[in-house]
């Protein structure tokens, strides 16, 4: 391996071959070759761009908006790029250069570029012209020098498009920089210029990596934000609306909402492909706003975030420049919201300079159990059923709107369903079903968010006036009862928009409070999550803010969680809501606390903890199993459920939780068996042992191989028999990998009179077993077994002993399983995978199986066979417990309990607010995945401590 790692000839010869094979593809396969060879031949491309940012995607705990999704955005650590030798194509420069006493400090930057380029500067008088002129004019690898006078209009957007848009596009690649002073903010960002120019320009080495990024295909490349800058930066804030009318304009169909990465200060390098739709955009100067000094809200702030928004939809990967003086594991710097305490949280409400502590409600008080708020409304649809919910859906925001302005004001909901009546030409009684819909669901779906209610009781301890104020059309009564039953007491007064008329996003209502609780500004502390309403809006009136992160933004921040988040909010599919519904409890439960004590970005969801594994992986798991088996069952007309031992036990568990909120289910039973237990009585001959022999073993000895595989002890002359004839070396381990037992071949042969022997002693027991729990008694009452699966081995021992009829409920089945369903007649099918390829080469499911199989095993030690007690009664005999298993039973107790956890929060979703709510099996499957292919070194470290015995495959213990 160190030959080829060293051997940069042999390694190019690989890769050339790589290449010739990957044009040979078919499309449709050359990703999955690509991701094939990244992952078990990684060292080959150490190096490559293109495989350095996959890595970083991969294992960064730094990725903002989603890692693995196209356009996916991820920190990245230049150092691990090797640098460009040669020029990728033809490369030019913006330059708008405000400030001409900057003009030298640029040219110092452009001094490094490695490559000829030509430079388009635009300034803001003739002085700077001439200036800019003799300062770029001596610069080395120039190819050409434009600089032209522009208005002071757009900033440095506007010239970039409408002043040099039409040379910039006939280049292969660009680069955007200005001379950035940020004079509003009185010093709060120094250093800013200097650190996106020392990133994007810092040295000619470092320019020959960005250059080997774009080259192997990354769309843009722009610096991690700045240290300095809050991270509230990283979303729309006052530019939204301006955002979504050019998102429309420019084909782009999906509008981020909250945060999403972007060039924040607007230096970057791109290719110009992925701007291309800008510069043919039709942009006019007039259409930026004349120069005011503003500080955001304008078309150049919005054209600043439409930059990364066109980036994404570009579907070319972005890359984003690790900071690595101030390093963050994430994009948008939210270790500013994480770091926070409680007791910094108190210091600010309790302050003797405030007066008024202003809370908004939504997501800061109360939350709600989904990603996106606004699908409550499919809630309140689905439980008003497909013709009313269709209607209700088709008109519910139009009538937000037509109420709001023909009123000229704020409205609540009453006048919102009388317009969605006129407009759908519904009746009175349509109309009153709907607002107890609406109004029950969102009661239903509120919980208070604990730190934030708190920090309340805080201010009202340390004497402060509390008030609440929410943009919302919810009547305050109803408002009042969420609170109440939230925990959300002994506020002073409540000032809601549909009552008031006036709102928080315009900033109304806020000179509204401001009046009626006569206080200055600079006395009040708003509390609140919105950025633009709850933080700019306030702040730029002079009041005090405690911005609150909400805990989806959180989510999407994380690694391993935002590629989900993504999907979940995309998704189109039927079972959309319920996904939404799913993840949005796992989000809730460990993101939405206000201050995170031991948080770990590179955690799933940010904790390591058992209690989170079970939550997050094995209860979502494990009740959208018994979902689908639940309906499959009932569509099957099964009506008995076996689940076998051991990881049956806690499915049977999750079952009969479920079965008490769900109709009709099958009987369900525990069934105490283990391949070993019914493997030995069902052999009749050499076959059925050559079946049993050709799976998975070792290496261990050849005496543990007949013990565990057969039941088989030798004495020492046997032993010696089988040494002596030449049989077996002793000492000789026994490893079968691929089917391959050739060299068994004699000795199982040798020890066959004794494995029928076996086989028979323990056939009469296990058969009264199996008579006792009533499998296979009534074929009347079709029966199925439970397992996680995989090759349905004990399904098809019970039908070779109970001469067929019985059938297979797994998680995952592999190919192998088909040959039980044809040679008997019956079902063997999984839920996640249906009869997919067997491990090593199979999905992630089924070749991490082992984890799976720790997440959900019981205490109960393995039961080796049934034998004959001295009553004539039936006894199972069980392997001892080892001390290793014995102390991980307080772990798996955790696990179990988050997992449960979970399932009774689920259930609750199903009893209070969607009575069908449903965990979808691919959302389930898509957590085990995202857990188990990065885990964080905390998180391995509690899987590692799960053992769990693996005898059967010569592996003994295993953590």
């Amino acid at each position: 391996m160190f030959d080829v790692l060293t051997n940069t000839g042999l390694r190019m010869r690989i890769r050339q071959l790589g290449r010739a094979v990957y044009w040979r593809l078919p499309v449709r396969r050359r990703d999955a070759l690509v991701e094939l060879a990244y992952r078990h031949a990684g060292f080959l491309f150490r190096g490559m761009a293109h495989y350095e940012l996959w890595r970083q995607r991969r294992t960064n705990p730094g990725v903002g908006g989603g890692a693995a999704l196209p356009g996916a955005s991820s920190l990245v650590d230049l150092s691990a790029v090797a640098p460009l030798a040669d020029a990728p194509g033809r490369v030019a420069v913006h330059a708008h250069v405000f400030y001409p006493e900057l003009a030298t400090e640029f040219a110092e930057r452009l001094h490094n570029m490695p490559f000829e380029f030509h430079l388009f500067v635009s300034v803001a008088h003739a002085d700077a012209q001439a200036e800019c002129r003799k300062v770029f004019g001596r610069l080395p690898r120039l190819a050409g020098l434009e600089v032209k006078v522009v208005p002071n209009r757009g900033r440095d957007i506007a010239p970039m498009l409408c002043t040099f848009g039409k040379d910039l596009s006939a280049f292969d690649f660009i680069a955007h920089i200005h001379s950035k002073k940020s004079l509003y903010n009185r010093g709060a960002t120094d250093g800013w210029r200097d650190y996106l120019l020392g990133a994007l320009f810092g040295s000619e080495d470092r320019l020959r990596r960005i250059f080997a990024l774009l080259a192997n295909g990354t769309g843009m490349v722009f610096p991690q934000c700045f240290g300095r800058v809050p991270y509230m930066a990283s979303t729309w804030l006052a530019n939204r609306e301006a955002g979504r009318a050019w998102c429309q304009r420019l084909g782009i169909a999906r509008v981020p909402r909250g945060y999403f990465d972007f060039p924040v200060g607007s230096m970057f390098w791109a290719r110009t492909e992925v701007l291309r739709p800008l510069f043919e955009a039709g942009v006019q100067l007039g259409d930026f706003e004349e120069e005011k000094g503003q500080t955001d809200g304008t078309l150049a702030h919005a054209f600043e975030r439409l930059l990364g928004v066109l980036a994404k939809h570009s579907g070319k990967p972005v890359a984003i420049l690790r900071d690595t003086l101030q390093p963050s594991w994430s994009a948008w710097r939210f270790e500013q919201a994480v770091e926070r305490t409680a007791a910094w949280a108190r210091a600010r409400v309790s302050s003797a300079d405030v007066r008024l502590v202003v809370f908004d409600i939504f997501d800061t008080l109360l939350q709600r159990p989904l990603l996106e708020p606004e699908r409550l409304k499919q809630v309140v649809a689905r439980r008003a059923g497909a013709v009313l919910g269709s209607q209700y859906l088709r008109w519910r925001a139009e009538a937000e709107n037509v109420a709001r302005a023909r009123a000229g004001r704020d409205v609540g909901l009453p006048d919102i369903l009388a317009q969605l009546g006129c407009l759908a030409g519904l009746s009175e009684a349509d109309v009153a079903t709907l607002r107890r819909l609406e109004q029950e669901v969102e009661l239903a779906a509120v919980s208070a968010r604990e730190d934030y209610r708190r920090l309340l009781d805080d201010a009202l301890r340390a004497g402060k006036r509390v008030v609440l104020a929410s943009d919302m059309y919810l009547p305050r009564q109803q408002l009042e009862a969420m609170l109440l039953r939230c925990g959300v007491t002994g506020w002073h007064a409540l000032y809601v928009s549909s009552e008031v008329g006036v709102r928080k996003d315009s900033g109304a209502l806020y000179d509204y409070i401001l009046e009626k609780e006569a206080v200055l500004a600079h006395q009040v502390l708003m509390v609140g999550d919105n950025e633009r309403s709850d933080f700019q809006i306030p702040a730029d009136r002079g009041m005090n803010t405690l911005h609150v992160l909400r805990a989806v933004e959180l989510a999407r921040a994380l690694p391993r969680m935002a590629p989900l988040i993504e999907e979940a909010e995309q998704s189109e599919e039927a079972n959309a809501l319920d996904g939404d519904l799913a993840l949005g409890l796992i989000v809730q439960r460990y993101l939405s606390p206000g201050f995170l004590s031991a948080f770990d970005p590179a955690c799933l969801v940010g904790e390591a903890s058992p209690r989170a594994l079970g939550y997050t992986v094995a209860g979502p798991m494990a009740l959208s199993f018994v979902q689908w088996l639940a309906a499959r069952a009932q569509a099957d007309g099964v009506r008995k459920l076996y689940f076998l031992a051991r990881e049956g036990q806690f499915l049977l568990e999750v079952f009969r939780r479920y079965a008490a909120v769900a109709e009709g289910l099958p009987s369900a039973s525990y069934l105490v068996l283990s391949r070993r237990a019914v493997n030995v009585p069902a052999i009749s001959g050499m076959d059925d042992m050559l079946a049993i022999a050709r799976t998975f073993y070792g290496p261990n000895t050849l005496a543990d191989y007949l013990t565990e595989r057969f039941g088989v002890t030798l004495n020492e002359a046997q032993w010696q028999s089988l040494y002596d004839r030449g049989l077996w070396r002793k000492g000789r381990k026994v490893q079968i990998r691929d089917e391959g037992i050739d060299d068994l071949l004699p000795v199982l042969d040798a020890v066959l009179p004794e494995v029928l022997r076996q086989a028979e002693a323990e056939r009469g027991p296990l058969m009264r077993y199996l008579r006792e729990v009533g499998l296979g008694m009534d074929r009347c009452e079709p029966a199925a077994v439970v397992d996680i699966g995989y090759s349905g081995t004990i399904q098809r021992r019970l039908n070779v002993l109970l001469g067929g009829g019985v059938h297979g409920y797994y998680m995952a089945t592999d190919e192998r399983a088909a040959g039980v369903a044809e040679a008997f007649g019956v079902m063997a099918v999984g839920c996640f995978h249906d009869r997919a390829k067997p491990a090593p080469a199979g999905p992630t499911f089924i070749a991490q199986s082992f984890i799976a199989e720790k997440l959900f095993s019981s205490d109960d030690p393995q039961v080796v066979r049934y034998a004959w007690a001295a009553d004539g009664q039936v006894r199972p005999e069980y392997r001892t417990l080892a001390p290793a298993e014995l102390a991980t039973r307080a772990l798996r107790a955790e696990v179990h309990a988050g997992a449960l956890a979970y399932v009774e929060d689920a259930l609750k979703v199903r009893r209070g607010l969607l009575p069908e709510f449903t965990v979808p099996p691919q959302l389930a499957l898509r957590l085990f995945e995202s857990f188990v292919e990065r885990m964080a070194d905390a998180e391995q470290a509690v899987v590692n401590a799960l053992v769990l015995d693996d005898h059967y495959c010569g592996r003994g213990l295993v953590a």
